[in-house]
């Protein structure tokens, strides 16, 4: 559903864009203060050049802001706090000696959309902003609107930084670069590493079943848990894997998505991917979807897959789990969160994750997520650009590994106990592989009680959480549900996922093009249409022959040249 919402603002942004960026293209931000640097003052000089150094004036700076409710600080020595005034603007005051000023304020999605497309229109730009996808940055450069960072994040992006993009191979900063020129700082989107089959350890362990590896070992697992009703739900009664029937598949990530399945045959659904000759394809027409098809077509008219799942909800897909109705589904690493809830319903309940099934060379193949999917921009001609680059140094890397200030930390803690974010730019910047890139360090530092090595803030904060599940095992207590969810996932997932052999396709186009404002709804609920009639046996596996053909005739074969166009003018 996130995709569907960004590429709908991408749509209207350029539609607004293109009729309305020339008559702001040479508009002044009234609002800017900024003071302006003297070079020849060693302490300017050295504000505007390092990451760290602090500006000798107040720098103001117009924003526009992701809106946060301060409504749950009431009772809290925060009660008072708002959007020029918080723990993070606080931090920055104090740290660089910038202060924001809100141009404009909004809800995250759909509405944060408008107002950015808004104040593109009417011509009052906030010196600095997040802009929702790359439709908007293109517009933005195109009519020379905005500021090149090339040497803002040269000299002012702390060298950790530097590290977390190169981590991403590139994908990430070159999506921000036009005629070699950075013109924005990238959001980045972690790794979701591989569909994770989460199982029921207890129903296993009772039938003495062994753990997966191919897909005939995962078969002959849902089987038993349905014939042999380990779960005791009676005759007939125990669900087979529980799916998604909105993302059966081709969502990064998604959640009772059946990726792992259609990648043993070399299938990608709704990914852009190279076809041999240098081209870009749609995944979701390839041929090597169709065996896919039948294998789960199969499968679904053996009940090893839910046959309700065409019509569940959402909440209908958890409570087959966690209320043991179904001991089988394919999530990711964090899946162990879907099905906490069981530990409180069933003491008993054991859930296991597993890199399943895999070929037969015993690697499992995935597909990346988009790396980038926002941007932080600054307006052309704000005296200070290298703003943005030095309050995301403080912001991912200072104050995450570097701040020791223990009254400062708690400032931080209790706003995240309380989900308040209150920084004026809500980025994110990590490292691709993060969810399992400290995993040996922190395993370590959990067996020995030696915590010298953590390197972040957050990891001695997660070190608390998990070293919690790890001292109620010892003594054999019932462990805290999200204490186990969170063990289970950053460090047992993580883990066996960092161990794996796992194979990356990376997908190359994640944007929008003219004709899909048109078609790409038409064109989606075809697809979905063909997946659920196909696997639930109401079409037979032939019908994605037809579905191909009608896919292309209905605006597939334009838009696939306007994918290979755009791909061809980066």
């Amino acid at each position: 559903m996130l995709l569907k919402t960004k590429r709908t603002c991408s749509v209207v942004f350029a539609a607004l864009l293109a009729t309305s960026l020339v008559g702001c293209q040479n508009s002044d931000n009234a609002d800017s203060t900024s003071s302006k640097a003297n070079l020849d003052d060693p302490a300017w000089k050295e504000a505007v050049t390092t990451p760290f150094g602090k500006y000798p004036e107040t720098v103001a700076f117009s924003v526009g802001q992701m809106a946060t409710n301060y409504t749950s600080l009431a009772g809290t020595p925060y009660a008072k706090d708002n959007a020029t005034n918080n723990v993070w603007t606080r931090y920055f005051k104090d740290k660089l000696n910038v202060q924001n000023t809100t141009k404009f304020e909004a809800n995250d999605g759909a509405d944060y959309g408008q107002k950015v497309s808004m104040a593109i229109v009417s011509g009052e730009i906030p010196d600095v902003m997040v802009v929702p996808d790359y439709a908007t940055l293109q517009q933005l450069y195109e009519n020379d609107l905005i500021a090149d960072l090339t040497d803002a994040y040269d000299k002012t992006a702390i060298d950790r930084i530097k590290e977390i993009y190169d981590s991403y191979g590139g994908r990430v900063l070159d999506s921000a670069k036009f005629d070699g020129k950075l013109m924005a700082i990238p959001t980045t989107e972690i790794s979701h590493g591989p569909g994770i089959l989460w199982l029921r350890k207890d129903w296993m362990d009772q039938l003495g079943l062994k753990e997966p590896k191919t897909m005939e070992d995962v078969e002959n697992i849902v089987t038993q848990f349905i014939e042999k009703d380990p779960g005791k739900n009676g005759p007939g009664k125990t669900v087979g894997l529980v799916v998604d029937n909105e993302n059966v598949a081709g969502i990064s990530g998604g959640q009772y998505s059946l990726n792992n399945i259609f990648a043993l045959y070399g299938a990608f659904p709704k990914q852009w991917i190279y076809d041999g000759s240098g081209k870009a394809v749609y995944g979701s027409v390839q041929p090597e979807m169709k065996p896919a098809l039948a294998k789960l077509a199969d499968m679904y008219k053996k009940g090893l897959i839910d046959r309700q799942f065409a019509v569940r909800t959402g909440d209908d897909r958890k409570a087959l789990l966690t209320g043991g109705k179904s001991g089988s589904f394919l999530d990711n690493w964090w899946g162990s969160w879907t099905v906490a809830d069981s530990l409180k319903l069933n003491k008993d309940a054991k859930w296991v994750s597993y890199v399943a099934p895999k070929s037969e060379d015993g690697s499992l193949t995935m597909f990346t997520g988009n790396p980038t999917s926002s941007y932080l921009v600054v307006r052309k001609g704000f005296e200070h650009p290298e703003l943005a680059v030095k309050m995301i140094s403080l912001q991912y890397d200072y104050q995450r590994y570097q701040e020791k200030d223990e009254a400062t930390l708690k400032a931080f803690d209790d706003y995240s106990a309380h989900n308040v974010s209150g920084s004026p730019i809500i980025v994110n910047i990590d490292y691709y592989d993060a969810f399992y890139r400290n995993v040996d360090t922190m395993k370590q530092a959990l067996e020995t009680g030696d915590t010298s090595k953590l390197i972040s803030n957050m990891d001695i904060s997660n070190y608390n959480s998990y070293k919690k599940y790890v001292d109620s095992e010892k003594k054999g207590e019932a462990p805290d549900p999200n204490a186990w969810a969170g063990y289970t996932a950053s460090i047992t997932t993580a883990s066996m996922v960092k161990d794996a052999s796992i194979k990356e396709i990376n997908p190359l186009f994640f944007g929008t093009t003219p004709s899909m404002s048109l078609k790409w709804p038409t064109l989606t609920k075809m697809e979905l249409e063909m997946y659920l009639k196909i696997i639930t046996g109401e079409q037979t596996p032939d019908a994605f022959d037809k579905f191909v053909d009608s896919w292309k005739k209905t605006g597939g074969d334009i838009i696939t040249k306007e994918v290979n166009d755009a791909l061809a003018s980066k």
